[in-house]
């Protein structure tokens, strides 16, 4: 568990980036871009497996019993400023989450990035998300991600990520900057 390091005046506040790792892979990466993000920005990733069995979870909705646990678990860090991340089938989770916190903590989510992740099925009982966002996702895919459109309130930015042949630290450096552009800002 990170610990909170507290602002002094001359320094900016920080804001936290909450990365959700469905796999020991994801986790890893988001280790290593914790050693690159800028200053402002303190990374916290969250073994998702850890909380909750995955494929039991499966099971349930995503707006159930491991949305629910996640929230209990992240409550510190939930009530301060922070931004999710997450990819994959995780992304739905991070969706339903932020769904939750907006609720319960208005205001202190300030940005969700998704990656690799299909829109969900928009219903009436998904709660708009009043958050920017951010969709990374792999080429030819960009009609499958035009449905967060309807589920965010505010904006939605689009980003097309190289081919698979890339070399995946280039990724990851791609990856830091867009966070420390789009979150670097917010701290100020």
């Amino acid at each position: 568990m990170q610990t909170r390091q507290e602002t002094t005046p001359d320094q900016p506040s920080r804001i936290r980036l909450i990365c959700l790792a469905s796999t020991r892979q994801q986790l890893a990466q988001y280790r290593t871009w914790a050693r690159t993000l800028s200053d402002p920005i303190e990374l916290v990733a969250v073994d998702v497996p850890s909380i909750a069995d995955l494929e039991q979870s499966a099971a349930l909705p995503v707006a159930g019993r491991l949305t629910q646990v996640l929230r209990e678990q992240l409550q510190p860090y939930l009530v301060q400023p922070h931004a999710l991340f997450a990819q994959g089938l995780g992304a739905h989770i991070a969706l339903a989450l932020i769904q939750q916190v907006q609720e319960t903590c208005p205001g202190q989510t300030r940005h969700l990035f998704v990656s690799s992740c299909d829109s969900p099925q928009f219903s009436t009982t998904n709660l708009p998300l009043h958050v920017p966002m951010t969709v990374l996702y792999p080429p030819g895919s960009l009609a499958a991600m035009l449905g967060w459109h309807s589920l965010v309130r505010r904006e939605l930015e689009l980003i097309e990520l190289p081919g698979q042949s890339v070399d995946a630290s280039l990724l990851n450096q791609r990856l830091v900057r867009i966070f420390n552009s789009h979150l670097g800002l917010l701290s100020y």
